[in-house]
């Protein structure tokens, strides 16, 4: 799917400017009535001064706007006007798509930009389109983003024969500020042209800046702001019913229910910084379904959080883990809260809880006018029951979720007009355990402190970054024991065995950070990072991570060119070299000390190119060293591996036109083992008519891996076999969205996704010698008359008698949702919700396309049915 990125191109990267205080515009207070219809021909904009003098920011970075724009501020004691006429010669060529809220569509779109707290650092931005589309979104760090953030406001436009024009109100209860007599707020005004692509703005910016924030204007004028009294209410009610396949003899559950809710979501102003926000049995039903995926790794799936109670004020709980802030990895991961069970009660049949209800969740967010920033957060999850009946009329109710709660803590204060930060953060995960049953499963307490600090200096082309955190999880001897053994951490891994039965408790430190040349420069960036945990590391009862006991650190490089020359508009070009060492392993006695912990050296390229015709041409490499695999054998020893090399390239078209479309090709290679792996995506996106756009991407890849984990299988002698295989595997799926939109507060979205994967399995290999350094040493392959497949079963008698199940699978799921969304009064909405769902699975792994899609649409179906319906009360 194309992803169109003119709002985040607009703000993140476009809304740069010269150094704050230098470019300056004035409001003035509302006289007269002003109605928000977009016409602005009322007196109050009559006599509000007029600022203009905007510069492009793309295609040519720096010169003045081919259009001219002019805008004027106006306030009052309860909200901020703005008003922007936006001239163009050509008004019939005006872009005017018409989309569904806060969808970023190539439309005309003007967007501003109010820092209240004028820290440079934090600001709420608002957009127009030239159909009346609204979209808005929270700034933070300066150049970090949450375009999930909601508000409530009002706007509208008009065209005219002279162009077009934006009005908007903002109420003071959507902003937060200090309690001064007279204010200086950061401000920024943008222009965004599809048709010719250009991006101006009132304040302007370096294109090669990292800033976003600081490069605001300041608007002035404005006083005598009494504290808004900011309460909101959003009460809301579902109904509706579920058809879920259900066995005939079934006890438990029906093929037809009923289905309802209702709930309250609260927000209350604590003075004029600080914003409490609470939600009791919130209710998700009108989120989009997460995409389907097969996981053949021990590792955990990574989900995105699509709840906008847990989005809403992400820039304070964004607790990463990466140096470059931008890996999935990090202190606090929302989708913990409200998951599934981690318990899967057994039984003939069982009625089971698909999640964990939330009883209810708490923030405190704000910030004060010395600059510190405060994030609170506190959730409670409900004890979950499965009903479970053996089929015999026996039934038990075992709990497969216990009574938690979450609290996450974040203060940060900034320095230096946000140049410099240094911030600290808590979680604690605690658990009512007694009595349960989970005691061996579940830590009963979790927590983790930390500390992150943020520096830039030399006109902000200088940065250093470094985050520290430690950990500690606490539980009964069978809890502490599952944690040492789960893949994160392998404490029992024979070449490296530091397990302790006894433990109750497991501690450690994680810290990471990077320092270079990374911000405002015009060619060159550069930088060194790292990335250290060592192997008691332990986040995942708030947070979400992979790995412990590791230690990368890697050098970066960039050059990038702005200005446009006959044939290119922009290009850049980076690497990396990158080595990872275990920090508690001595794989080889016979490496010297530094190459027993060394498992892999890498180098990683991008490069990107936009030409004149606006077509994208982007490509990458991997070429990587490979060493030793230390979790592949699932708590045997490490595995020693091969080179591996891997690149892939993308192409996009012209985002101008009215059909966009993008491919996506990888390939990669592991010579040594005959490996092989690629794909194929696209990406086809239709502009069917202003109000009607559609997304339809295919993606295929294949995977031929000659050592793909199968099980590890204990012999009759009591010593382990670690079973390996050649994998042919294939995957196919294909994403369609439809949007048409009947007017700017009523939109019809459908979405769906068949999903198809096989996986076939050959040459089956036990690993017996797993730091060999030739391929052909490392196993004994399990073939001839040493093995048989009964009954789905291998049994396998070959230095040892031991058997495992057959893995070959076969996997069909379709997804789908259609919405229909009608906001019938500002922040209120009614909610019509249709979600289906199909899911085959059998044991052939051959992928045969005819076949594995009459398996998946033949399948029973799961379908629920809803409405939804909120209504916001503002005081």
């Amino acid at each position: 799917m194309i992803r169109s990125l003119w709002f985040v191109v607009a703000v993140v990267l476009g809304l740069f400017g010269v150094a704050s205080g230098e470019t300056r515009a004035r409001a003035i207070r509302r006289a007269s009535t002003v109605t928000i219809d977009g016409v602005l021909e009322e007196a109050a904009w009559a006599t509000a001064p007029r600022h203009t003098g905007f510069t492009q920011r793309f295609p040519k970075d720096g010169v003045k706007a081919n259009v001219e724009t002019h805008f004027a501020v106006l306030y009052d004691d309860n909200a901020v006007y703005v008003g922007v006429w936006a001239d163009d010669p050509e008004p019939d060529k005006i872009r005017r798509l018409l989309t569904r809220r806060d969808v970023d569509a190539p439309a005309d779109a003007i967007t501003i930009g109010i820092d209240s707290y004028h820290d440079q650092r934090t600001a709420y931005a608002f957009q127009l389109n030239a159909a009346g589309v609204q979209r808005d979104m929270l700034m933070f760090d300066d150049t970090e983003t949450d375009d999930t953030w909601d508000a409530v406001w009002t706007g509208d436009v008009s065209v005219n024969a002279t162009g077009w024009c934006a009005e908007f109100r903002i109420p003071l209860s959507q902003l937060r500020y200090a309690s001064d007599g007279a204010h200086e707020w950061g401000f920024q005004v943008i222009r965004i042209v599809p048709r010719t692509q250009e991006q101006a703005a009132w304040a302007p910016w370096p294109r090669s800046s990292e800033e976003t924030v600081s490069k605001f204007g300041i608007i002035e004028g404005i006083s005598g702001l009494k504290p808004a009294r900011r309460l909101e209410l959003l009460p809301y009610a579902t109904a509706g019913f579920e058809s879920m396949p259900v066995a005939d003899a079934d006890p438990l559950n029906d093929p037809l229910s009923a289905r309802g809710n209702i709930g309250l979501d609260l927000k209350y102003g604590l003075g004029p910084a600080f914003t409490l926000s609470a939600t009791i049995n919130p209710d998700f039903g009108q989120v989009e379904a997460d995409p389907s995926q097969v996981n053949l790794s021990a590792n955990e799936l990574f989900f995105a959080e699509k709840r906008p109670f847990f989005l809403e004020g992400v820039d304070l709980f964004k607790l990463s883990m990466s140096p470059t802030n931008n890996g999935i990895e990090g202190g606090f991961y929302s989708r913990r809260i409200g998951a599934a069970p981690p318990i899967q009660a057994d039984g003939e049949y069982v009625r089971s809880p698909p999640s964990t209800t939330i009883f209810g969740a708490m923030k405190l967010t704000g910030k004060t006018r010395g600059g510190w920033s405060v994030g609170l957060l506190d959730a409670v999850t409900g004890e979950e029951v499965a009903l479970v009946d053996d089929g015999m009329g026996g039934r038990t109710e075992p709990i497969v979720s216990p009574l938690t709660n979450y609290a996450i803590a974040r203060v940060k204060r900034d320095f230096r007009s946000g140049k410099t930060s240094v911030g600290g953060s808590l979680t604690a995960v605690n658990r009512a355990l007694s009595g349960t049953g989970l005691e061996a499963i579940l830590h009963d307490q979790a927590y983790t402190g930390g500390t992150q600090l943020s520096h830039r200096w030399d006109k902000n082309a200088w940065q250093f970054d470094f985050n520290l955190y430690g950990s500690l999880v606490h539980g009964s001897e069978m809890a502490i024991a599952r944690t040492q053994q789960s893949q994160r951490h392998l404490f029992q891994r024979s070449d490296n065995d530091h397990f302790d039965p006894t433990r109750t408790s497991l501690t450690g430190l994680g810290f990471g950070g990077i320092i270079g040349r990374m911000g405002d420069t015009k060619h060159w960036r550069y930088g060194v990072g790292y990335d250290v945990r060592t192997s008691g590391y332990e986040l995942n009862d708030a947070g979400f991570m992979n790995g412990a006991d590791r230690s990368i650190v890697f050098l970066y490089g960039e050059y990038h060119e702005e200005k446009p020359s006959d044939e290119v508009l922009n290009w850049h070009f980076n690497a990396d070299i990158f080595t990872v060492h275990i920090l508690s392993d001595t794989l080889d006695s016979s490496l010297n000390a530094f190459e027993s912990h060394l498992s892999d050296i890498g180098f990683e390229c991008n490069g990107h190119v936009q030409l004149v015709n606006y077509w994208k041409i982007s490509q990458g490499c991997n070429l990587g060293n490979a060493r030793w695999a230390t979790n592949d054998m699932r708590g045997g020893p490490a595995l020693r591996v091969n080179n591996f090399y891997n690149g892939w390239i993308q192409v996009d078209t012209d985002s101008r036109k009215s059909i966009q479309a993008y491919v996506f090709a990888n390939g990669g290679q592991q010579p040594a083992t005959d490996t092989i792996d690629g794909g194929i995506e696209a990406g086809l996106k239709i502009q069917a008519a202003s109000n009607i756009d559609i997304d339809i991407g295919p993606r295929y890849s294949y995977r031929n891996d000659a050592l793909q984990y199968v099980d590890t299988a204990i012999d009759d002698n009591g010593l382990p076999h670690y079973v390996y295989a050649r994998i042919n595997q294939a995957t196919l799926a294909m994403t369609t969205r439809v949007n048409w939109t009947f007017s700017p507060k009523l939109s019809l979205q459908a979405y769906a996704q068949p999903f198809i994967a096989t996986g076939r399995y050959r040459d089956y290999k036990d690993i017996d010698n797993p730091a060999a350094k030739q391929y052909e040493d490392r196993f004994t392959p399990i073939d001839g008359t040493d093995y048989a497949l009964v009954d789905g079963t291998y049994r396998v008698n070959q230095n040892g008698r031991y058997e495992f199940a057959r893995p070959d699978f076969s996997f069909g799921q379709l997804r789908s949702t259609v919405v229909l969304r009608w906001e019938y009064r500002p922040g209120s909405s009614v909610f019509a919700i249709w979600s289906h769902g199909q899911t085959a699975t059998d044991d052939d792994g051959r992928f045969d396309f005819n076949r594995n899609s009459d398996n998946l649409f033949s399948a029973d179906s799961e379908d629920v049915v809803m409405v939804k319906a909120n209504y916001w009360i503002g005081f």
